[in-house]
């Protein structure tokens, strides 16, 4: 049980982390299409600056979305073991899709900003699949031949 809850805990945080990462770096894509320069230095502060400034409602929300879409997948991975890598990668992007939806029709629009655009819609479900993927490696059943 613990081993499941840390690698929730990190996917989430890597999830999260893949999530802002993007959100940064499209927004700055913004500026320089209107030709403003932004270099490394400045990538890489508004990366810190975005990663700790939306911990407070993105993160917990990501929580929400992430535990809902794998215990789902866990409940239906009993039936289809062999589809476990598939399973939580697939429950981590409807989770996050799930969540950018929920906002859309709940609030009118979207607080995250990168999804009101295709590419950044889409950056924001592969975290979800980042999230799945972390998940996935780091709780990893033992096979037979390497049981004790």
């Amino acid at each position: 049980m613990v081993k499941r809850i840390m690698a929730f805990i990190a996917a989430l945080l890597g999830g999260y982390t893949a999530a802002v990462l993007a959100y940064s770096q499209l927004n700055l894509s913004n500026l320089t299409d209107m030709g403003v320069n932004v270099g490394l230095g400045d990538r890489f502060a508004t990366f810190g600056h975005d990663l700790l400034s939306m911990t407070s409602v993105y993160l917990p929300a990501m929580f929400v979305a992430l535990l809902l879409a794998f215990l789902f997948a866990t409940l239906v991975l009993r039936w289809v073991p062999q589809l476990r890598t598939l399973g939580y990668v697939l429950a981590g992007t409807v989770g996050m899709l799930a969540l950018i939806l929920f906002f859309k029709v709940s609030m009118g629009t979207n607080p995250i900003a990168v999804t009101r655009t295709v590419v950044g819609f889409v950056s924001q479900c592969l975290a979800g699949a980042v999230a799945g993927i972390i998940y996935v490696r780091l709780n990893a059943k033992s096979s037979p031949d390497t049981q004790q």
